[in-house]
């Protein structure tokens, strides 16, 4: 009996010291992690997550390219009737954790398992930030990474699909805390993995929040040395610890190089149809509006998915940051307000705000004027990211002081006035409670945002069902917290009981808005192959063609998912040639033919004319359309439809802004000429016949392989002329006609064409990044030199640990 009585304290004192290691936080947090999502962990379900869902096309793409030909691929063909993968940004292809996840589970499971996955590591970060950055309690660490982790600015990102964003969001603690160990005291290990990390959120391939992570990091540098400055460090320490930072932002961005450079440059060079300066509006639209603003203090004011009045067309994500790290890091400032550093971090949470409301304030417009990129991106709210982290490092700086008697410590006179200023606040989250209960003070405050009659309907529904009943909560929550407070000021309670208590509340707030932007659906019907395509999925195996999913006909880029290829869909950095030859992102060239008007002026579908195309559809190889009666899907065959490689005998040359006016009225022939914008150069010996004497244009076709990155065919042409190529033109192709590189031109608008000779040719077609080639050097040998650095640090710290052994025996 004894016995067993004198293990239990011995555990418990076990367990007590191992508290404040990282591998008890993962398993206190990993073991969070699995009870909240344990909903979905635990079923064959699905993450709704909107952005993702529209993109299983390029999931399947990939996860096959590396399963069939061990490659990853260069070109997506599913959609928008091909485009370049790594320059026109094909996702997170080259960052480790998100390749691994996807390729040791199903597409489904693995888009929320990664976000999940991230969640995890995000609270783990923050953890040892706090803990190894700042020596901060292990109680007050697993607290800020339970809030870090599970804020809804970051959780919510799961509904709309934004995984990119919460890659980043999940590096941010990581970057941070070696930051602040880089220019505390720097040393080549530190740099490498502030690079590492800051690499990381450059390979996640969400450029803009990898853009503000080092708009964070910049100020951050500038900061420490101004205060070093301030505290009359030596030049030398200052000049140091400032190249220590800059080598690293350079080794992060040579190790994402490869990731960001040829995207980069794709746009720059106009390839993209997001390459043009589309100006202030669009840099400043998807911004936060006044009445989102509130939506931080009670998210239900404005956030909620089914009742959005705000000034967005819609809002699929919350900016809350919990109740607790604002109200917590609001006194973390007043505890301390001579600190540079929470200045700092108050200063990052209000210019995170400003500058996240648009064009409402002057912050944007400053940027927008005078920082380079701004102009680039769109939806400034984006950086939101470091308000929440801001409020919640603050939070955990004031749980710090706390924990530590900093109110046990202070004078008698203190206390009076911070017991007088906590019932100061109390009094007005009272007032503002009792305020913002009455309707009509609320709709005078807004009501420029509620000119739309339904966003006024929508308000008064979200006002009473939603706002109302939170805003009494906070009111609660809050004053619960104050009146802890001030007995802890007082010697009441034990302030490890405060923070328990703020832990247990912080955690109620934050998860229950978390659970509005995590939903589960069943992944089956998305995989689901109607009967009318599995004709086609056997067909395309033996020569390609395209499909075109008339509206409703398929999901948005849902014929890759079967393995067939669209000339329809949606990318943000679609080839902008190709948008003008289908007709914008209405496909109007595709439907020109195919859409009457009746004598009421409705449209309507001309049934009859589905299997004739147009000469929109014909060059584009759409061998079947696919329409959908009812419940029932229907695959057309267009008769009229080229094949993937075709013959033309001439050519002519046309201006490219008249292209789509000659085609669309029949103004040449496209199925005797191509037209091109410039005389092409032809070999020598080459004889072009006037394409009117020539009758035989046959051009026999057999494919051998096709592949994402080789296709080869064996071809017979009857006569000299142009092979018309139906892959969408991009200088990163690579044509061989048997086996020699042949110039290739651009050919009605949007594909591409190379001469042939008459006879039978062995046709090689190899797409390729445009850019690649000269980035991968860089990253790889960024990654070796910090692996290099990792694996010296590694032997001399063995060598050390050996030798202390030595010394001991």
């Amino acid at each position: 009996m004894s016995q067993n009585n004198n293990q239990k304290p011995a555990l418990i004192t076990m367990l007590k010291s191992k508290t404040g290691t990282w591998w008890f936080a993962a398993i206190v947090l990993g073991l969070l992690v699995i009870a909240v999502f344990s909903p979905f962990i635990f079923s064959d379900k699905m993450l709704v997550s909107s952005d993702q869902m529209s993109g299983l096309d390029a999931k399947v793409t990939l996860k096959q390219a590396l399963l069939d030909s061990h490659q990853l691929p260069f070109w997506f063909s599913s959609r928008l009737g091909g485009m370049p993968t790594i320059d026109a940004l094909f996702g997170d292809i080259f960052y480790p954790p998100s390749l691994v996840v996807t390729m040791i589970s199903s597409i489904p499971r693995s888009i929320g398992l990664k976000m999940i996955l991230h969640i995890f590591l995000a609270g783990l970060f923050f953890f040892l930030l706090l803990r190894k950055g700042f020596g901060i309690h292990p109680l007050v660490c697993v607290t800020g990474a339970v809030f870090y982790m599970f804020n809804p600015q970051f959780v919510s990102h799961i509904y709309p699909g934004h995984d990119g964003k919460m890659y980043v969001i999940a590096w941010l603690p990581f970057v941070l805390w070696q930051l602040k160990q880089l220019l505390s005291a720097p040393r080549l290990l530190t740099m490498t993995l502030v690079g590492f990390g800051i690499g990381m959120c450059m390979l996640t391939s969400h450029i803009q929040m990898t853009y503000f992570i080092l708009w964070g990091a910049f100020f951050y540098w500038l900061t420490a040395s101004g205060i070093a400055l301030h505290n009359k460090d030596t030049k030398k320490k200052i000049i140091t610890a400032s190249l220590y930072f800059w080598c690293a932002v350079i080794l992060g961005l040579g190790l994402g190089a490869m990731q960001f450079f040829p995207s980069y440059l794709y746009i720059r060079d106009a390839f993209s149809v997001r390459g043009a300066d589309r100006g202030f509006e669009f840099a400043s639209s998807w911004s936060l509006h006044w009445p989102e603003l509130i939506s931080l203090w009670i998210p239900e004011f404005v956030n909620t998915l089914d009742y959005y009045w705000g000034q967005n067309p819609f809002k699929l994500n919350s900016e809350y940051a919990g109740m607790m790290p604002v109200l917590l890091s609001a006194g973390a400032i007043a505890l301390k307000p001579r600190s540079p550093w929470r200045i700092f971090w108050g200063v990052i949470a209000v210019g995170t705000v400003l500058f996240a409301l648009g064009a409402h304030t002057p912050v944007f417009h400053i940027a927008y004027a005078i920082v380079p990129g701004v102009k680039k991106f769109r939806a400034a709210s984006m950086i939101m990211f470091w308000f929440s982290f801001s409020t919640i490092l603050l939070a955990a700086l004031f749980l710090k002081d706390m924990l530590n008697g900093t109110f046990q410590s202070m004078s008698e006179l203190h206390r009076i006035k911070w017991r007088k200023g906590l019932l100061i606040a109390a009094g007005v989250c009272l007032t503002l409670t009792v305020l913002f209960s009455l309707q009509g003070f609320v709709k005078g405050l807004f009501a420029g945002a509620m000119l739309d009659q339904n966003k006024d309907r929508v308000f008064e529904l979200n006002f009473k069902s939603q706002f109302l009943p939170f805003l009494w909560m906070w009111l609660v929550f809050t004053l619960g917290i104050l009146a802890l407070l001030r007995a802890s000021i007082g010697n009441g309670i034990s302030p490890k009981v405060v923070i328990a208590v703020i832990l247990i509340l912080g955690g109620i707030d934050i998860l229950r808005v978390d659970y509005r932007f995590v939903k589960l659906i069943n992944p089956r019907p998305y995989f689901y192959r109607d009967p009318a395509l599995t004709p086609l999925c056997d067909e395309i195996k033996h020569s390609p063609f395209r499909c075109f999913a008339l509206p409703g006909a398929l999901p948005q880029n849902g014929a890759g998912i079967h393995g067939l290829e669209g000339v329809g869909g949606f990318h943000d950095n679609e080839l902008h040639w190709y948008r003008e030859f289908r007709g914008d992102q209405q496909d109007r060239n595709y439907l020109s033919s195919l859409i009457g008007v009746n004598a009421e002026g409705q449209p309507y579908l001309r049934a009859e004319k589905l299997s004739e195309g147009n000469p929109f559809l014909n060059i584009a190889n759409a061998r079947y359309l696919l329409v959908r009666n009812g419940s029932q899907l229907l695959a057309i065959q267009n008769n009229n439809s080229l094949e993937r490689l075709s013959f033309v005998p001439g050519y002519i040359v046309v201006d490219s802004a008249s292209i789509i006016d000659k085609l669309g009225k029949a103004t040449y022939d496209y199925r005797t000429r191509v037209a091109l914008t410039a005389k092409p150069v032809l070999p020598p010996g080459f004889t072009l016949a006037d394409a009117a004497s020539i009758t035989d244009h046959s051009f026999n076709t057999e494919w051998q392989t096709y592949s994402p990155n080789y296709r080869k065919a064996k071809v017979t042409a009857a006569s000299d002329g142009f092979m018309r190529i139906s892959e969408v033109y991009y200088p990163g192709w690579e044509i061989r006609i048997d086996g020699k590189r042949t110039p290739y031109y651009r050919a009605d608008l949007a594909w591409m064409t190379t001469p042939i000779r008459a006879g039978s040719h062995t046709v090689e077609l190899l797409p390729h990044s445009h850019y690649l080639k000269r980035f991968v050097p860089v990253s790889f040998v960024a990654f070796l030199f910090i692996v290099a650095v990792w694996i010296r640090y590694a032997i001399a710290g063995n060598m050390g640990r050996q030798k202390q052994k030595n010394m001991a025996a």
